[in-house]
């Protein structure tokens, strides 16, 4: 993976503190203080454009949301790539195997210059009480994306 950690300025985290808590979905309900203590924890990471973020099959314990640049969301098929989602401001990826500890479940790459909030389960796991908030969302998130993906399935049926 290549990608540059960062730390967060002061100005970085007020920016980061109302892009979070109003558009975000997995940080709805957190309060300013909730995630100013995610945000202590979490490491602001960039990509160039064209670097895989995350891989399908790769371990990892961490999410991301996307604070500036797009990305694409592609998964292995039977004729090569295929793509899943774009990514935007305020999206987020890698729920799935922050909350099980899996194999990530896709690819994705960054389709310009991306910089991004990078979770681990440590932090969500060391404030219980912002956790559970956190992954509560989490499983909001996604339900609508399994919905999204049985409708798109039951039409191509």
């Amino acid at each position: 993976m290549s990608w540059i950690r960062e730390e967060f300025t002061f100005h970085d985290l007020q920016r980061l503190l109302f892009k979070l808590a109003e558009h975000v979905k997995a940080f709805q309900g957190l309060t300013p203080a909730e995630i100013s203590e995610l945000l202590a924890r979490a490491e602001k990471c960039s990509f160039e454009t064209g670097a895989p973020i995350v891989k399908e099959g790769g371990v990892g314990n961490h999410m991301y949301v996307i604070l500036d640049g797009e990305a694409v969301v592609s998964k292995k098929g039977r004729d090569g790539q295929i793509e899943l989602a774009r990514l935007y401001s305020a999206d987020s990826f890698g729920e799935m195997t922050l909350a099980d500890n899996e194999a990530r479940s896709a690819t994705v790459t960054a389709l310009s210059p991306c910089t991004l909030v990078r979770l681990s389960d440590q932090i969500m796991n060391s404030r219980p009480e912002i956790g559970m908030k956190v992954y509560r969302n989490i499983v909001r998130v996604l339900s609508a994306r399994l919905r999204s993906a049985d409708e798109a399935l039951a039409w191509r049926l």
